[in-house]
């Protein structure tokens, strides 16, 4: 009896475990989606390619939305037993609550263990393999993410171009714009020329313009403007935004990697607080699922009518509070305001004593 009754639990919780894992997976893709899409539309990306980077965005994804999922899971699964008065049976039938609780907490352990893994070596994989991907799509590439008639920017150069074909790297009608950027109202340089021809190199790419004029402006006097044509005009420019692809860099290193690179910091003298604030927000993602199984089993069972719409909007309140905190400590963690190893377990700890307090609290009951 109780066997049945444990499989009858846990198959609920997983389909709803499922459909929330796919909802909020598929709200993170959509942030990521429509870039990838342009790619492939616009820019001549391969359409096998784009599936690829796809593929390898959702290992990270699942560090955040695995433990929403377990919370709209257990929230909705029980909230709907005790919303047809199925919680009411069980206990008049002499369930207790911990009978009521066991069959998720195998399943929660389960994924739990997954997530641990998956935090700190899969999702790293992945992003290594994404940031490497992309970066060779755009040195192969190296116009896939420019689109026409539109000023886009590039290194220190700002280029707008009529045309751009994306299948031999030449562009039509282009104007080249660069600002000083120490000063970038003193001096300002403008290019033009009717085409141009792009070579992609390792660290940049060179841009050959033909049959245009350069000119150089000082605001300050007018007549000093410098006007020079010419038939052809070369140039480089650095291609990877070196600061932006950082992040990347330390979300693609396992976790091992990190503490080997925190250790190597440590004796060198040099800052390694970004570092462990990676690695902190693997283990604080890991443990929001036994966190937000243990506020969301109270919950549930305690909703009583309308308990499945009342479970999802818990739910997403939840979260918004959860994510928020972790935001603020996160934010604080960069300040160093406090240490980073004790703020950012702050999420976990305010979730799990709330959890804790209210088991606690239906038990009495």
């Amino acid at each position: 009896m109780l066997k049945k009754l444990h499989l009858y639990i846990i198959k609920e919780f997983l389909g709803y475990f499922f459909f929330g894992l796919a909802v909020f997976s598929v709200f993170f893709v959509l942030n990521n989606l429509f870039n990838l899409i342009d790619l492939f539309l616009s820019r001549g990306v391969h359409a096998f390619l784009i599936l690829k980077l796809l593929v390898l965005i959702v290992p990270e994804i699942l560090m955040s939305t695995v433990p929403m999922a377990i919370l709209l899971g257990i929230l909705i699964s029980y909230g709907r037993l005790s919303e047809d008065n199925e919680i009411i049976a069980m206990k008049s039938s002499g369930v207790n609550y911990k009978t009521l609780t066991m069959p998720i907490i195998v399943p929660v352990c389960i994924i739990f263990i997954f997530l641990l893994f998956c935090n700190h070596f899969i999702a790293p994989s992945a992003t290594s393999n994404f940031r490497n991907l992309y970066k060779e799509i755009i040195i192969k590439r190296p116009f896939s993410k420019l689109a026409e008639k539109t000023i886009n920017k590039m290194g220190e150069y700002n280029l707008c171009a009529n045309k751009i074909n994306h299948k031999d790297n030449t562009l039509s009608g282009v104007s080249v714009y660069k600002f000083d950027n120490r000063k970038p109202s003193t001096k300002t340089y403008r290019m033009y020329a009717s085409s141009a021809i792009v070579k992609p190199y390792p660290n940049a790419i060179r841009i050959t313009l033909y049959n245009g004029y350069l000119s150089h402006a000082h605001p300050s006097d007018m007549n000093s403007m410098t006007h020079i044509t010419f038939k052809s005009y070369c140039f480089f420019v650095k291609l990877y935004n070196e600061t932006k692809d950082d992040n990347l860099l330390i979300r693609g290193m396992s976790s091992p990697e990190i503490l080997k690179t925190i250790k190597i910091c440590k004796e060198l003298y040099m800052p390694y607080n970004k570092y462990e604030i990676e690695l902190w927000i693997r283990w604080t993602f890991a443990f929001a699922s036994i966190a937000f199984a243990l506020v969301a089993l109270p919950v549930g069972i305690m909703t009583g009518r309308g308990g499945r719409g009342m479970g999802f909007g818990i739910s997403l309140g939840i979260i918004l509070i959860y994510y928020l905190l972790t935001i603020s400590v996160i934010d604080l963690s960069k300040k160093r305001c406090v240490s980073t190893s004790f703020i950012m377990c702050l999420p976990d700890v305010v979730v799990t004593i709330l959890g804790i307090y209210l088991l606690m609290k239906m038990r009495k009951e």
